[in-house]
């Protein structure tokens, strides 16, 4: 299903001549083999004449104190997130509502947001990016009443997360998933209950998401993206083990984003409200990182931010959004 009509777009672009200082929030167990990228960055920002200066931080709750503190006293004309997708929600936590601009060094495994907009892990594309990039403006949700700007998820997926081991992560990089999920497909689905917007159902995996993209470069959904604001439930009900592993390698493969190739048992349909695991407790995670046990309550009308992007992809937004008005009218 696709997303309302009526919806706007929150693109309005800014690009400002140059930005001249920046605070820096680095997640050193972030991904792997990660210094000479942001080394490399680092050292083209400065070379530009610009200043970076670093809020350390133990934790995401403080990291996102830090955040909100610097953009409380000004000082600075953008903050980077230098890490993966939950350093990203910790440091837009920080920011959101402020106006201080956040941009990315993708230093995560998956770095979802790093595909979604098409930025290229290459020290003078990231530089560019934070000294001229545009800024949109970004919606973000709620969890229990606590900000996410990209995804959570909760059964299947948030079941390898939760067996993750984050040392063999940062060694291994995507090969730490192997164990987990094998172990997870073995175990075969777990169903749990859902409600969105309403509507009950009953399934073994969900995904709620504001990005198109899904564990790095999978595509998810057509549906929305970062910068639409449209929240977007992916709902999976699979009953066996031969079940669940199809719907991940449709997923894998794209099948998910178009109706004519959806496998059965799968429901993809914007939401504004939904409850998790009231009923039956179920594992979350939020942006790739464990979150906890349900039930959980996600609201798409959170805080929003804003975010330094490539240039090309303001123009895809805008291309996106010309083609959905056109199709829909």
């Amino acid at each position: 299903m696709a997303a309302p009509t009526g919806a706007a777009i929150t693109v309005s672009a800014q690009s400002p001549s140059m930005r001249r200082r920046f605070a820096l929030v680095f997640n050193s167990k972030a991904g792997h083999a990660v210094p000479r990228l942001l080394d490399g960055v680092l050292d083209i920002v400065r070379q530009s004449g610009a200043q970076v200066f670093q809020l350390p931080a133990r934790n995401a709750a403080e990291a996102a104190e830090r955040v909100s503190e610097a953009a409380q006293q000004g000082g600075c004309d953008a903050v980077i997130a230098a890490g993966g997708d939950g350093t990203f929600r910790a440091v837009a936590t920080g920011a959101a509502g402020s106006g201080l601009a956040v941009g990315v060094i993708p230093l995560g495994t998956g770095n979802v947001l790093c595909h979604e907009m098409g930025l290229r892990r290459r020290a003078r594309s990231v530089a560019d990016m934070l000294l001229e990039g545009p800024e949109i403006d970004v919606r973000g949700g709620l969890v229990n009443g606590e900000p996410f700007f990209l995804m959570a998820g909760a059964g299947f997926d948030a079941r390898i997360v939760a067996r993750l081991n984050y040392r063999t992560k940062r060694v291994l990089g995507r090969g730490a998933f192997t164990y987990p999920v094998l172990k997870t497909l073995t175990e075969g689905p777990r169903s749990f209950d859902i409600e969105l917007d309403g509507r009950c159902f009953e399934a073994s995996w969900v995904i709620l998401t504001f990005a198109s993209r899904y564990g790095g470069s999978f595509v998810l959904t057509r549906d929305t993206g970062v910068g639409h604001d449209h929240l977007i439930a992916v709902v999976i009900d699979a009953r066996s083990r031969l079940g669940i592993a199809g719907h991940a390698l449709s997923l894998a493969l794209g099948r998910l984003t178009n109706p004519q190739t959806r496998p059965v048992g799968v429901h993809v349909l914007p939401v504004k409200l939904a409850r998790i695991g009231l009923q039956i407790a179920v594992p979350v995670e939020i942006d790739g990182d464990a979150a906890g046990i349900s039930p959980i309550e996600v609201s798409a009308e959170g805080p929003r931010v804003r975010l330094i992007v490539p240039p090309a992809y303001v123009a895809d937004l805008t291309k996106r959004h010309t083609n959905r008005v056109t199709s829909e009218s």
